[in-house]
């Protein structure tokens, strides 16, 4: 497979990293099925009794509602307004007591800063994926060793890399469904495809909305992912002064073996060894 020119690369990876959020209501209702990594992140927050969550990429509050209705003070931070935005509203559709108990703030996952420490940082579904370098992920890290308190530990997950995905025919059309428009209430067709930068290590996809009776044009959205690989992964948590505590293959806390899905990692901030001094007897003698 050939790469692509690196201007396309990066205008490609800059749009996908933006439409797939645009449309809130419709990435609500793709998404309505999955909860097992909802129940992971709750069960997590209550192991560790984290009074005080920092969530990242929290979208329109999938992870986040459900937390402050458990009871903890999440501060969700995103950066799609249309995902804010859906946020905000449903923050505002829940009883009072549930609703002070979240503060929604705009932001990068390269530079954000809020305020406080927190026993518990979460990035769900996948998105460090949009953290496209090393240095964007690193960058990232820098920032949630930030706001950790001590002794907190950051949680995240990020899709494990299946070969056979990555170097399928771009030129074809998968996973073809059927499905109703949840605003305008159209039946329509869901495909994607794909190209793969294997240099980059990122997933340029494409996302086919076309009306099942073909009145209409096709609309296509683009989502771009860093594809990270197990070992890379943890030699970058290392790199970022973390150690990885816990890591899974889904969110029933099964092993990381081949044909998992997902990579469920649960991180800590590395506390530096201390160096024992060099002895100098003997050095230098004739």
């Amino acid at each position: 497979m050939g790469r692509l020119p690196p201007d396309l690369i990066d205008n490609l990876v800059d749009a996908g990293s933006r439409e797939h959020y645009s449309d809130a209501a419709l990435y609500d209702y793709e998404y309505r099925r999955r909860r097992a990594d909802v129940t992971f992140y709750r069960e997590l927050a209550n192991q560790r009794a984290a009074k005080r969550v920092l969530e990242l990429g929290a979208g329109s509050g999938r992870v986040t509602i459900p937390l402050a209705r458990d009871g903890h003070e999440v501060v969700a931070v995103d950066q799609s307004k249309p995902m804010l935005a859906k946020l905000r509203a449903r923050v505002a559709a829940l009883p009072q007591a549930a609703a002070s108990r979240v503060r929604v703030a705009e932001g990068d996952l390269r530079d954000f800063s809020v305020e406080g420490r927190f026993p518990l940082v979460i990035a769900a579904f996948n998105v460090l994926e949009h953290l496209y370098t090393r240095g964007e992920f690193a960058a990232c890290l820098a920032r949630v060793a930030a706001h950790l308190a001590p002794g907190g530990a950051f949680a995240f997950d990020v899709q494990l890399p299946d070969l056979a995905w990555l170097i399928r025919d771009p030129q074809k059309r998968w996973a073809k469904t059927r499905f109703t428009d949840p605003t305008t209430g159209r039946a329509m067709f869901y495909s994607t495809n794909h190209d793969y930068d294997p240099v980059g290590q990122i997933a340029l996809i494409r996302l086919y909305y076309e009306p099942v009776d073909g009145k209409g044009p096709t609309k296509i959205v683009k989502l771009s992912q860093r594809k990270y690989f197990p070992a890379e992964l943890e030699a970058l948590v290392a790199h970022a002064g973390f150690r990885v505590v816990e890591r899974y293959g889904d969110f029933s806390r099964r092993p990381l073996e081949h044909g998992a899905e997902s990579q469920v990692l649960v991180c800590e901030r590395a506390i530096p060894r201390r160096r024992k001094p060099v002895s100098r007897r003997g050095f230098g003698s004739t």
